[in-house]
Parts: structure tokens; C-alpha cells; sequence
């Protein structure tokens, strides 16, 4: 039987996944007009899809894992959707994580009022020593989903 959820196989995964990012996305962008906890939660959220579609494409036989391995090799910010995906899903990271502690945080922007002309927060990921905001991440990992799968002529 075919169900809503998975009625064009990892396609229907890899829309979804998007449909996540333009809600974060939109939310990330307003804030703080917007709930800082919805911006959290629907970026989480994206980025649990975000990892979740690598096992999509091998469970689909879309692509091997091998072949999909080797192409997110490619791409330094899978090892931050990996950690960030996979600690939504158990509460202690043991399969090798790059930072199982990493950290997420919002941060006033003192500049935009002068800038902008109005209040701006950004929500920041602490990971790997670094500390880096979560919309272009965000962006950057959707990009890279694109790259992959028009690369191997799947969209």
C-alpha cells in the first residue's frame, strides 16, 4: 500500500527535507519577531531530515553507500549535520562524532538596529571549537543535498 510519506521513495523524503529548511529558514530570519523556541525546533527538526535522507538514498537503492560516503566526504559540513541530526535522535553520541558536546546558542546583534534599523538575534552553533551561525549552515547543507543528487542525475 502506498502511504503519504514515502509515495515517491526518497524523493518524498528529499521534498520534505526542503519544506523543513524553508520553515527554519523563514523563522531564522525573523527573529526575534519570531519564537525563538520554533526557530530552534524546526531547525532541529531540519537538520534530523537533513541527515536521515544519506539512509534514505541507500535504503532506496537511489545510490550506494559507498558512492554516497565518498560524495559527502566532499562537503565539510556533513560532520555538523551528522552530529546535529543524530544527537535529535540519542541522547549520547558513540558512533564516532566529531563534537558530541557541540552547543547551540542566540546572540544579539548589536549592530542591526544601527544597520538595519531594527533588532536582530542569530542562532549560533558551537562546535568544534568554532562558533558559527546556523542559517548559512543551514543553507550550505541544502545546497549541498542539490549538488549530490543533480550530480548523479537524480534531479
Amino acid at each position: 500500500m502506498r502511504s503519504a510519506d514515502n509515495a515517491a521513495g526518497w524523493l518524498s523524503h528529499y521534498r520534505r527535507t526542503l519544506r523543513w529548511a524553508e520553515r527554519a529558514e523563514q523563522l531564522l530570519e525573523a527573529l526575534p519577531e519570531t519564537d525563538f523556541h520554533d526557530a530552534l525546533d524546526f531547525t532541529l527538526a531540519y537538520f534530523v531530515w537533513c541527515h536521515s535522507l544519506r539512509d534514505w538514498l541507500i535504503k532506496t537503492g537511489a545510490l550506494d553507500e559507498s558512492t554516497i560516503n565518498a560524495e559527502l566526504k566532499k562537503h565539510p559540513e556533513w560532520k555538523r549535520v551528522r552530529d546535529l541530526g543524530n544527537r535529535q535522535r540519542h541522547p549520547v553520541l558513540t558512533q564516532n562524532p566529531t563534537d558530541a558536546d557541540w552547543a547551540m546558542a542566540r546572540e544579539y546583534d548589536v549592530f542591526s538596529p544601527v544597520l538595519e534599523g531594527r533588532e536582530r538575534h542569530h542562532l549560533n552553533l558551537y562546535f568544534d571549537g568554532e562558533k558559527l551561525p546556523v542559517l548559512p549552515l543551514l543553507r550550505k547543507s541544502r545546497s549541498m543535498w542539490q549538488s549530490i543528487l543533480e550530480g548523479k542525475g537524480l534531479i
